[in-house]
């Protein structure tokens, strides 16, 4: 895993020559084995190394043996040895046994339609000297990310926002609408950045420059329940196969992987098919937090299960420090607060070795998430008035009785849901709505920003651009956001901020092509039985799981954010961003009358978006 930078220029500009050894050292702590700087004509390509594959012969940015194309590289390309055999056998020469150069050979050989061979995690540019033609590509579920600005001085991309900015070649302008949409969402959706005039390659796109200027094109998009099934028990035998081969292919590595491991349904999973295929003790991390998270008995299980070389640790977190972290180690604002949990494992699994497996991705493919029972379809018209003050009065009932005793707390929220889920279909008739008020801020009837009515402006141009066609039905419409937004747009924007500020590499099985493909393609019925969540899962690898975990409920990787902003250093940051005078003041009037205690997440969405505005006051010059 890497950091990667380049700049292309019109004409050879030696007055900012210099602009790409800043753009490098901004992302040195994605690769701090080695870092280099290539100028060529019109070009200068910067990389920094995590080595993980080939330690000796993967230098970048590398140059294929005629000197044409130059290439630097993010990622890992999990299929390379047989991408690799099958350009040997059209005669291609390698003089490495890196996947970069395989990659950069199968550019070479097939252009554009290389990208439909590779399988992996990538973010990667490479400049056609000759043509002074250049190229970029992001791997089709986002894990890696690529930004990219066109500037006076010519086309800058890079790995993290603040290798752009490191440039000094661009004034960054803040993105009002972007604002909104972190507000609603708690993120940056990732088909834009926080930025109006920097952009982002999205997820399964490509970067060309030539005469009519930069162009991004889709390559990749996920096609769901376009199949059909004869045979159950085939499809389960298919999913045995398809995960097991992805965490086999994920392993690959001259350095020993390891695996997070949470004692969940998903890294359990992994862990448990890495030793089928290790060779060696697989190294496990878990990490403890107290009455926030403690799954490390469930993780101890598994590790024992499967004798692997587990490492855990019990850890006090410093709410305020890590909060002004966050702030300097995601580019944008970013107010998921599973993020500081993630940032500690990362450090601590980063002590033994220098990448891991996880379980990210398991959710949204194999439809992991309780929104999705909010979602469900099971009626054609809009409940009745009677029904709806039926399910309420039920809700209420049972509250009371959980309170009294009278009932347990499971029939409670369970009866709670059911009003929630026929509230959600008396409003909206499209799952997709559905989806979207369930999972997020966007459409809550009380609006955060002055003139934000209720978000609208924010759900607007998410549905412009996120918004399926009618042929995606039901709970596909609420999957396919998930898959398109949700996804890359937080959980693996976390990971791999979270990961790499500690120069570790993280993998996720879940997401090889072969098995997102074939999963997502199955018929929604089979992915959604019921109210029963990731049944294909449970039947494919429930046999691995020890029987203390194989009953347990979803648990989240969120914070008692509502505690946390009690601390008196927590609530001292709080005033520090309201006050008047702060940028947050002037981006958003007023903004300490709209905090409530009622409303955490609110308040530490505000929070996370003024510590990271004190450290970037300059995007406001232009508002």
């Amino acid at each position: 895993m890497c950091g990667i930078a380049a700049i292309v220029f019109p004409k050879d500009d030696a007055q900012n020559s210099g602009a790409i050894d800043r753009m490098v050292a901004r992302i040195r702590h994605r690769g701090p084995d080695a870092d280099r700087v290539v100028r060529r004509l019109n070009c200068h390509l910067g990389h920094t190394r995590l080595s993980i594959i080939d330690l000796a012969g993967g230098d970048q940015p590398m140059a294929d043996p005629t000197g044409q194309y130059w290439i630097t590289f993010n990622g890992e390309i999990y299929n390379y040895k047989e991408l690799r055999r099958e350009l040997e056998q059209l005669g291609r020469v390698f003089r490495t046994r890196s996947d970069t150069e395989v990659l950069l050979q199968a550019f070479i050989e097939f252009g554009e339609q290389a990208l439909t061979k590779l399988n992996g995690q990538f973010a990667f540019i490479i400049w056609d000297e000759s043509n002074r033609r250049f190229f970029a590509a992001r791997d089709r579920m986002g894990e890696k990310p690529l930004y990219w600005v066109r500037t006076e001085s010519g086309l800058v991309m890079a790995s993290e926002l603040g290798a752009i900015l490191a440039s000094g070649l661009v004034s960054p302008r803040l993105d009002p609408g972007a604002v909104d949409a972190y507000l609603g969402l708690l993120y940056v959706p990732p088909n834009r950045t926080i930025y109006e005039n920097i952009f982002v390659v999205p997820p399964g796109h490509y970067l060309t420059t030539d005469l009519d200027g930069v162009q991004v094109r889709r390559y990749w998009e996920p096609q769901l329940s376009g199949g059909t099934v004869d045979d159950y028990r085939e499809v389960i035998a298919n999913i045995q196969s398809l995960v097991e081969q992805a965490v086999r292919r994920q392993m690959v590595a001259d350095v020993p992987v390891g695996a997070f491991l949470s004692g969940g349904l998903d890294s359990s999973t992994v862990v448990a098919l890495m030793t089928k295929s290790a060779t060696r003790s697989v190294a496990t991390f878990s990490v403890g937090f107290g009455d926030l998270i403690d799954e490390l008995p469930y993780a101890r299980s598994v590790a024992t299960q499967y004798g692997t070389q587990h490492h855990e640790i019990q850890m006090e977190i410093d709410v305020a420090t890590l909060l002004e972290r966050m702030a300097s180690t995601y580019d944008e604002p970013f107010a998921d607060s599973s993020n500081i949990p993630t940032f500690l494992i990362s450090q601590f699994a980063r002590r033994h070795v220098k990448a891991v497996l996880c379980g990210d991705g398991a959710d949204e493919i194999f439809g992991g998430y309780d929104w999705y029972r909010l979602a469900l379809d099971d009626d054609r018209d809009r409940p009745s008035v009677f029904r709806q003050w039926i399910t309420r009065f039920a809700m209420m009932g049972a509250s009371l009785a959980a309170r009294l005793g009278f009932c347990t707390r499971e029939f409670a929220r369970s009866r709670s849901e059911e009003h929630l889920r026929v509230s959600l279909r008396s409003r909206f008739e499209d799952p997709w709505d559905r989806h979207l008020a369930a999972s997020s801020f966007l459409l809550e009837r009380r609006p955060l920003r002055t003139g934000w009515s209720h978000g609208r402006r924010a759900y607007e141009e998410l549905g412009n651009h996120f918004r399926p066609s009618p042929k995606v039905q039901g709970l596909d419409r609420a999957v396919h956001f998930d898959t398109r937004c949700y996804l890359p747009g937080d959980i693996l924007v976390k990971v791999d901020r979270a990961a790499m500020a500690h120069g570790l590499e993280t993998r996720s099985p879940f997401l090889d092509v072969d098995l997102v493909e074939y999963v997502l393609n199955l018929p929604a019925c089979l992915r959604f039985q019921g109210e029963r969540l990731k049944p294909l899962l449970r039947e494919s690898c429930g046999d691995l799981w020890p029987e203390s975990i194989q009953q347990r409920s979803k648990q989240g990787f969120g914070a008692p954010i509502g505690a946390w902003l009690r601390l008196p250093e927590v609530d001292q940051l709080v005033r520090r961003v309201c006050k008047k005078g702060h940028a947050l003041e002037h981006l958003i009037p007023g903004v300490v009358h709209v905090l409530s205690a009622k409303h955490p997440q609110r308040t530490w969405t505000v929070l996370c978006l003024g510590l990271w505005l004190e450290r970037h006051p300059e995007c406001l010059a232009h508002l």
